[in-house]
């Protein structure tokens, strides 16, 4: 006679943990701050020492705050030092991490993309910029931005510091960014909270990042862009392509073309209409490439 079966109860599921990520953003972010502070003070001293102005004056601290402002180099130098963190942060959490390094950042190929899909997601990606950016110069929004106004003197500055501000703003930190943001911390947010509040999880810290009323918002728009892309195709490969592009255009315009805030209403009214269209063609488009299969069900994680 056999005997009854006994169930066998299965080990409890753990749901992946995502205070590692908010961790190391909290490390990134801190540097950032320490990082700024600490360049401003630097400007701020040797223009101060330049003038002979004395720093006790209130009058006289608040004409060096919009010079510095208006400089290149603590534009560039901030830049180099996120991308420089950025990069590293990722690339040692993808390390401390169980999973092999290229399946925990998202760097394997992902879904086969054709040849257009590359050229529709940066087209894509720069008309939501441009979008923002016209938005905000129509509304009057754009004279509360500090940050974009930093970048338009640092392309505008001497042909070394754009060089840097090319290489670092460009390759460098859309490497590094995508590779933090979208590889190592919306792969985790995703894992543990589905795909939309992941995207918009990893997109509200990068938004955060950029400590600007106005382009803190605009790139967080952009970032659920980016993050949709990673995961409709399972992989940073594209976000990277899109965000280099993207930040090497908008510097290369910002040296070479007239200020944004320079064109009339009648161009940026243009410029919002026509952008517009190109994200909703741009999203249908993408939306026809097989989307990547969904992850696994979570399990423990040990690791970053």
């Amino acid at each position: 006679m056999e005997s009854p079966s006994v169930p066998v109860a299965s080990a409890p599921v753990r749901r992946p943990r995502v205070w590692t990520v908010l961790v190391a953003f909290v490390v990134l972010f801190g540097l950032l701050v320490i990082g700024s502070t600490l360049v401003t003070h630097i400007a701020t001293s040797i223009e101060a020492a330049k003038a002979g102005v004395d720093l006790s004056d209130s009058v006289a601290q608040a004409a060096l705050a919009e010079k510095v402002e208006s400089l290149p180099w603590p534009t560039v130098a901030l830049v180099m030092m996120v991308g420089t963190v950025a990069l590293s942060l990722a690339l040692l959490g993808g390390r401390l991490s169980p999973q092999p390094l290229r399946e925990r950042l998202r760097l394997r190929a992902g879904v086969p993309l054709p040849a257009w899909a590359w050229l529709t997601a940066a087209v894509g990606c720069f008309a939501v910029g441009q979008c923002l950016e016209s938005l905000a110069v129509l509304t009057g929004a754009w004279n509360w931005t500090g940050s974009l106004k930093g970048f338009q003197a640092a392309s505008q500055g001497p042909l070394g510091t754009f060089a840097l501000l090319l290489f670092f703003g460009s390759p460098v930190a859309g490497t590094a960014e995508e590779l933090f943001f979208r590889g190592y911390v919306q792969t985790r947010l995703v894992d543990r909270w589905g795909p939309k509040a992941g995207v918009v999880g990893a997109a509200t810290l990068f938004g955060l990042l950029h400590l600007d009323p106005i382009h803190g918002p605009i790139t967080l728009v952009v970032a659920l862009f980016l993050g949709w892309l990673a995961v409709h195709t399972g992989s940073v490969r594209l976000p990277i392509f899109v965000h280099i592009l993207n930040n090497g255009a908008s510097f290369l315009l910002g040296r070479y073309a007239p200020p944004s805030s320079e064109y009339p209403t009648s161009v940026h009214t243009a410029l919002l209409c026509v952008s517009a269209l190109l994200v909703v063609g741009a999203v249908v488009l993408l939306r026809r490439i097989p989307e990547a299969p969904k992850p696994a069900a979570p399990v423990v994680l040990a690791g970053a």
